[in-house]
Parts: C-alpha cells; sequence; structure tokens
C-alpha cells in the first residue's frame, strides 16, 4: 500500500512539473487581439497611401511604414494596441464635392464618430489624440470621389 501512494504521489508530482506550453501572448478585448507589453515598448508608427473607397472606408494599397503593432492594412483600420498620446495626419484630394473625415470608433462601442475632418475638394488634417485600447482610427470618404494620393498616418508620442 506504501509503495501505490508513493507511485501516486510521484506522478502526481512528475505532471505538476510540466510546464504550461508557451502561448502567444495576445490578449483579447472584445473581438480583438491586442498585444503584449513586449510590442508596446518600441515604435508604434503606419503610414499608407494609394486609397481606394470600401463602404466608404479609405483602404490604402500601398503601406509606406509599419512599425510596431495596430495598423490593419486590410482594413485601412488602426486598431490601438498601445495606448498613449498619437498624432494621427491625412491628406487627399478629389472631386470638388469630397469631403475626408477621420473617425475613432471607441473600444466597446459600435459606432465610428468624426473626430476631425476637411472641406470640399479634400485637403489635409493633423491632431493629437489621447487613445485607448481598442479604439479604432479611420479615414472615411463622406462625399466625393478621391484621388490616388490620399494619405493616412499615424504614431505614438508617448506611452501610457
Amino acid at each position: 500500500m506504501v509503495w501505490l501512494v508513493m507511485f501516486l504521489a510521484a506522478s502526481i508530482l512528475a505532471e505538476a512539473a510540466i510546464p504550461d506550453p508557451p502561448t502567444s501572448g495576445i490578449t483579447t478585448v472584445g473581438s480583438l487581439k491586442l498585444a503584449t507589453a513586449a510590442d508596446c515598448a518600441g515604435v508604434v508608427a503606419f503610414s499608407a497611401t494609394q486609397a481606394s473607397v470600401d463602404h466608404a472606408k479609405a483602404v490604402f494599397a500601398e503601406t509606406l511604414v509599419d512599425k510596431g503593432v495596430g495598423y490593419v492594412a486590410q482594413t485601412g483600420v488602426f486598431i490601438t494596441h498601445c495606448p498613449g498620446l498619437y498624432q494621427f495626419s491625412f491628406a487627399g484630394y478629389g472631386s470638388s464635392d469630397l469631403r475626408l473625415t477621420l473617425k475613432r470608433k471607441l473600444n466597446n462601442s459600435d459606432s465610428w464618430r468624426a473626430v476631425v475632418g476637411v472641406g470640399a475638394g479634400g485637403g489635409s488634417n493633423l491632431i493629437l489624440l489621447d487613445v485607448e485600447v481598442g479604439d479604432q482610427l479611420a479615414v472615411f470618404v463622406d462625399a466625393g470621389k478621391i484621388s490616388d494620393g490620399v494619405t493616412f498616418s499615424g504614431y505614438r508620442i508617448a506611452k501610457k
């Protein structure tokens, strides 16, 4: 009986000594996969150009810079993985009735809200925003037609 108890104890301890397999380190907020602290230690910056329009959202064919985490080239959306103070800019020209707007969708929100826009015919804008994990930003074409030269850029100035 003593041998049976010792065998069971050894089996349990051996099982406990096996570490869990490593995880990706990515956490989830809602349906968004977010980065680890290590991903947020460095530069977070992106810049994209050559936009087309998909459901009123500008989607960019060419990514010039993509450092760190957050920019999703396939959708043209920046998803905040690393909170902080960011500078966002966009520029674009096109038809005389063109209206471009930078919009933000807060984490746990279903709606996009205008942050800043440009008037008829296009233009450019630059803004500083304090953003939280899960917030999303994108350029929308509210009216008119865009030319090829539409750009969208952002970078983190300060960490939280």
